[in-house]
């Protein structure tokens, strides 16, 4: 592929999510993407076969982005699987941070993805889900749904201001995380 091919490709997915965060899944435009890129309408459909795939390519290019980073955090605490999880908790809660228009893809309603989609958006944060998983069998359930509480409650707090977002409060989540282990 080209490189024009690639960057008209890449600007149409950071164009829809930012569609997707705007006007939301049930009102997602083809059109609007198209104008806010200054190309024509047909151009999406050269490179995503209609909408519902463009919208798959969206959540895969942000869990491509995300998949990056959590390769480089399991490599590094590779020997240490409780570490492994507090560490990847912490750099999902800064992936989210630091992607702010990323959210409306984490937050999308399943009700109105198709099954790709929604595969593709679980994809997004299952190898920590795994890492919980076999952490221990007893309880897991519980352990991966107080962490996964804890993960988006953080989001929630740094977001709204209520936690400031530094070192301390990070510490703070993983320590909490470490507890839950």
């Amino acid at each position: 592929m080209d490189k024009v091919y690639d960057k008209t490709r890449e600007h149409l997915l950071v164009a829809g999510i930012q569609e997707i965060e705007k006007h939301g899944l049930a009102e997602f435009s083809l059109r609007r993407v198209a104008a806010a890129c200054g190309v024509s309408c047909a151009a999406p459909y050269k490179h995503f076969k209609n909408k519902d795939e463009f919208v798959l390519e969206i959540i895969k290019y942000i869990g491509g982005r995300w998949k990056m980073l959590e390769a480089q955090v399991i490599k590094i605490f590779e020997h240490d699987k409780a570490k492994q999880i507090e560490e990847l908790a912490a750099a999902y809660i800064k992936f989210w941070i630091a992607n702010p228009n990323f959210r409306s893809i984490l937050l999308l309603n399943p009700r109105q993805m198709d099954q790709a989609q929604m595969q593709a958006r679980q994809e997004i944060d299952s190898t920590l889900i795994t890492l919980v998983e076999q952490y221990s069998e007893e309880g897991k359930q519980k352990r991966v749904y107080e962490i996964r509480s804890l993960i988006y409650g953080a989001l929630l707090l740094l977001e709204s201001g209520q936690m400031q977002n530094d070192e301390e409060n990070l510490e703070l989540i993983k320590s909490s995380i470490r507890e839950r282990l």
